[in-house]
């Protein structure tokens, strides 16, 4: 096979269900060759996955496969499908190894991490466990984890999600396989994480001349890590080329479609310009009067409101739903208080957005859990439509919370799966009722058809269960659910990171024109800067618990005036391979931001939810 690494000729996976066969994938021909890096892209349902646990011959036992998997195993070729799985086994971490999306379900919770990277090291080679051991310690350090011998001693919980990425790489890496299959490695992580990792990933290929098929639908990762692009769509290639052919001058309908709905954020050069400052500030420096070395809090001065969070109160009429006053939240863990959130002030006004951004612990999430009245404030005070959630009591805080809903990030964890999707989304209406009163069956049924209407789901879909039903339809649901009340304040908490790309612009887009006919105010919280330009009027940037810049969104990530704001925006990645070079350069050529969790710190215990 030379060069080439992995060949797959005339592939044809067909799973046998209750119902019939279900052919998943049709005709598939690929090659990956040493020191390449193959994106294979597409939606959920294209085939993509598929195709790549067949590479590792992991499909279940009703799948059927034809055709040829060949893996080059030094002077000899095997081919994976008809291979018995006794010598599957062989083959798994020493010729071929995998990366998946969740580390937390990869890893073993209950083994420490040294023992799980020698463990893949001695289920092929003859070593004592202490050679194993040292080899894992030198992995843990070749990927990037500070403090490798201390690190080799924890356990999965201990490390923040990008680090445990980077174990999960560790043990991919333990047997040096001449091919690496990535399953979406960075859709749950930050931009700041996920971009260590790409650069990871980049240096390994690199390096060690190591093959790497990428399997994302994430268009900004591929142009920055990938040689090569093949797209998928109902389980065939439809378009296979160049990286830069196939993103800057796509061929195929689906590819221009892909694209097209990737969400974009302004380009490094046009920030950092005069009208918001001459310079980035750096940690415990001050511009324009805004202080980011002690409480993180945002004054009054440079165009920022006095709320703190750039809108000003004298000038906008609309009814403030939402309003923060020097909010602080604790934890209590093993016995000690753990400060989530410092003494933040944010406001949220009727039928406007304001955007929550910030890494994993940075706080975004525990805030929005505090603005649901699920935690009490060690200091300052909650205020929805100018009450204070916590001194509402009894009935006047179940009316105080009728007005507040909210759409989680899993919608199918947030949907009872034994629930008819029209109970789940009744239930709000059973429980507070409208307009004062109790609603009759009948009028429940219409107020349900009328939501899942809004949310462009078809008629009958009330009579279905949530697995029934894709991710971007479930989390439909969870919109008609939070809306079923008609709220006043609409909280969000990374409604769309796991969505598709086209999927996501559809969710968005309903959840646009509802917030235009309804016109509640919303907190969106997300770590997808795209989504945020995208949807949001204002936005407000946390820090570890502290808001370090704040204002109206096309301005902030136009010029932002914070050295950590601008490497968020400098760590997204966009679909255009030359933009995302000077991008990358752009973001390297920021210093580190000292205790960013990209720079391998761990998030406090319980500041990420």
């Amino acid at each position: 096979m030379s060069d080439v690494v992995l060949r797959i000729r005339d592939l044809d996976v067909t799973f046998t269900t209750g119902s019939g066969e279900v052919p998943a994938v049709r005709g598939v021909d690929l090659e990956v060759r040493r020191g390449r890096v193959v994106a294979l892209v597409g939606e959920s349902g294209s085939g993509k996955s598929v195709t790549s646990l067949s590479v590792l011959g992991l499909l279940p036992s009703t799948a059927r496969v034809t055709g040829s998997v060949e893996l080059a195993d030094g002077e000899a070729v095997r081919d994976v499908v008809g291979t018995p799985e006794e010598q599957l086994v062989d083959l798994r971490g020493r010729v071929v190894s995998m990366v998946f999306q969740e580390p937390m379900t990869a890893l073993n919770p209950t083994m420490t991490l040294g023992d799980q990277i020698a463990e893949a090291v001695l289920n092929h080679e003859r070593v004592p466990r202490a050679v194993a051991r040292e080899r894992a310690v030198g992995l843990l350090r070749s990927v990037g984890i500070p403090e490798p011998e201390r690190r080799a001693g924890q356990y999965p919980h201990e490390l923040s999600g990008g680090q445990r990425q980077r174990v999960v790489i560790a043990i991919a890496l333990a047997c040096e396989p001449q091919l690496i299959v990535a399953d979406e490695p960075t859709t749950a992580l930050d931009v700041t994480v996920q971009a260590g990792i790409l650069d990871l990933l980049r240096e390994l290929v690199a390096q060690r001349g190591t093959a790497l098929l990428l399997v994302t639908h994430n268009m900004g990762v591929v142009a920055d890590l990938a040689d090569e692009v093949a797209v998928m769509s109902g389980g065939r290639i439809v378009e296979h080329g160049p990286v830069e052919q196939v993103l800057l001058a796509p061929e195929h309908e689906y590819t221009r479609a892909l694209l097209d709905a990737v969400p974009a954020v302004p380009p490094a050069s046009d920030r950092g310009s005069s009208d918001r400052g001459s310079s980035l500030s750096r940690p415990g420096s001050e511009v324009s009067g805004v202080s980011t070395g002690s409480t993180g809090g945002v004054g009054s001065t440079g165009g920022v409101g006095a709320t703190g969070d750039g809108s000003d109160t004298d000038a906008d009429p609309r009814e403030v739903v939402l309003d923060l006053r020097g909010v602080s939240l604790d934890y209590r863990v093993q016995g000690r208080h753990v400060r989530a959130v410092e003494r933040l002030d944010l406001t949220v006004r009727a039928g406007e957005m304001l955007g929550l951004v910030g890494e994993s612990g940075s706080g975004k999430s525990t805030a929005g859990r505090a603005c649901l009245g699920l935690l009490t404030p060690a200091e300052g005070e909650v205020l929805l439509l100018g009450t204070s959630v916590a001194r509402a009591r009894g009935k006047a805080r179940r009316r105080l919370l009728a007005d507040v809903g909210v759409v989680f990030q899993d919608p199918g964890g947030s949907l009872d799966p034994r629930r008819l999707v029209g109970e789940s989304i009744a239930e709000p209406l059973a429980i507070h009722g409208r307009d004062g009163r109790r609603l009759t069956a009948a009028e429940k049924r219409a107020r349900v058809r009328e939501l899942l209407d809004a949310v462009r789901l078809p008629a009958g879909a009330e009579r279905r269960y949530p697995h029934e039903f894709s991710g971007g339809q479930r989390q439909r649901i969870g919109l008609a659910r939070a809306l079923a009340l008609r709220p006043r304040l609409l909280v969000a908490d990374e409604p769309t990171s796991a969505l598709d790309v086209s999927v996501q612009a559809e969710v968005l887009q309903v959840l646009r024109d509802l917030h235009a006919e309804l016109g509640f105010g919303c907190l969106f919280i997300s770590h997808d800067l795209g989504v945020v330009h995208e949807l949001t009027d204002r936005v407000a940037v946390l820090r570890a618990g502290r808001l370090v810049e704040s204002g109206p969104t096309a301005e902030v990530f136009r010029a932002p005036r914070e050295l950590y704001t601008a490497e968020l925006l400098a760590s997204v990645p966009t679909p255009d391979p030359a933009a995302q070079r000077e991008r990358r350069a752009a973001r390297q050529a920021l210093a580190p931001v000292p205790g960013a969790v990209a720079s391998g710190a761990a998030p406090a215990p319980g500041a990420a939810l």
